[in-house]
């Protein structure tokens, strides 16, 4: 992770985040490294914010959309909280990505539950043949 700010590490976690998920390569499970690196990113994030309180509304953006790609009901829950966090903020009101990111999270926690979505962002597409 870069060096600077807890707000330039956060970014910096969210944009290489959202790269790999650019990349073909990351869904082709030989050459996918992705869920190895999610979990070195969420690791970071986890450390970044354990001493730190995370107070700007990026920066719990950021780091929510770290935990969203997480695979356990806690990550989850803490996702939903932080970007329900950002989503909040006046001048995040008209964030496209930071008012999408608190439905996903919270719907995404929801299903990790086996509680119904709120939101329906978690709708998997499928084609069935008969």
């Amino acid at each position: 992770m870069t060096s600077g700010s807890l707000g330039k590490k956060l970014q910096y976690a969210y944009e290489t985040d959202q790269n790999d998920r650019k990349q073909l390569r990351s869904f082709i499970g030989l050459f996918s490294k992705l869920n190895e690196r999610d979990d070195k990113r969420l690791t970071q994030v986890k450390e970044l914010s354990q001493d730190r309180k995370l107070l700007k509304p990026m920066d719990k953006f950021y780091a929510a959309f770290i935990y969203h790609h997480s695979d356990n009901s806690t990550d989850y829950e803490t996702a939903s909280k932080l970007s329900a966090q950002a989503a909040e903020s006046e001048k995040l009101q008209d964030h496209y990505q930071v008012q999408w990111l608190k439905k996903a999270a919270y719907d995404r926690y929801m299903v990790s539950l086996g509680k119904p979505e709120k939101y329906n962002t978690q709708n998997s597409f499928g084609i069935k043949v008969e």
